[in-house]
């Protein structure tokens, strides 16, 4: 998976005033994925929201930080593969060490020491991969329950399943531990997102298009391995539960990464 099997969200951030102005993702679909975007919204309002609220109302901080913490370290593998796809060595690297503090000093990921270390987080994904190889992004597609893509970022996340050790791993309950992980992928995410949501749905003129625009930055962003054109861009499994308070003077819109988000997530 690219962010997350279940990237509502994907990612938070705030994108720069001129976020419309750059939005170029190709959408010859556009139709389709207005209806689908809205079958989306009824699904999260009825379902994902709620639970999600919930989830924070009866967990603290420390124990949804230690999720998120476990989720990202589980992608390290995948991670791993993409930085080294890339020609990346250093970055490579760096995602080994952290996997491996974390996976036993940082308790199976619970905690990040390999951060403290200056090893610093980062993400890849093979859609970032393909981008990296000159692949097109093709038309943007919006998935109910997954959120935004691209036919490009639609295959990085096919391959990067079959990347993933845990989704070949044999061993009793192994489908139990996948299902635990994709619930809870999706659930933190969408706990992650409830004020950028909320923010969107309040103050956008056109929630889909604010989505389709942050997803063409971030992605761009992701690609580049540094922002592109946008402010205080977060990775969303990084993103904190806390209301977001970054850049005053724009607009707040949901931004995906995950995801990233969800992801963020998201791989």
């Amino acid at each position: 998976m690219r962010r997350t099997l279940f990237a509502l969200g994907l990612a938070t951030a705030f994108c720069a005033p001129n976020a419309f102005a750059q939005d170029t993702v190709s959408d010859p679909w556009e139709g389709l994925n207005r209806d689908l975007f809205a079958v989306h919204e009824g699904l999260d309002n009825a379902i994902l929201e709620p639970v999600a609220r919930g989830y924070r109302a009866v967990t603290p901080r420390l124990f949804r930080e230690g999720v998120r913490n476990v989720l990202q370290n589980l992608r390290g593998p995948v991670i791993f593969a993409n930085d080294v796809l890339q020609g990346e060595v250093g970055r490579a690297g760096t995602t080994a060490a952290r996997f491996s503090l974390n996976s036993t000093i940082g308790l199976a990921g619970v905690f990040d020491p390999a951060e403290a270390m200056g090893l610093e987080r980062h993400d890849e994904d093979f859609g970032q991969t393909l981008a990296v190889w000159g692949v097109d992004a093709g038309p943007y597609i919006f998935v109910p329950l997954m959120g935004p893509t691209t036919v490009r970022d639609t295959v990085g996340r096919v391959v990067d399943s079959a990347l993933d050790p845990l989704r070949w791993a044999d061993f009793d309950d192994a489908d139990t531990v996948r299902t635990t992980r994709t619930v809870m992928t999706a659930l933190s995410v969408r706990e992650a997102t409830l004020e950028a949501i909320d923010s969107v749905r309040a103050d956008s003129l056109d929630p889909y298009v604010t989505f389709r625009s942050t997803y063409g930055l971030l992605r761009e962003s992701a690609i580049q391995n540094g922002p592109a054109d946008v402010q205080d861009l977060p990775d969303f499994e990084t993103i904190h539960s806390e209301p977001i308070q970054e850049a005053p003077n724009a607009p707040a819109i949901i931004q995906t990464p995950d995801a990233s988000v969800l992801a963020k997530a998201g791989d």
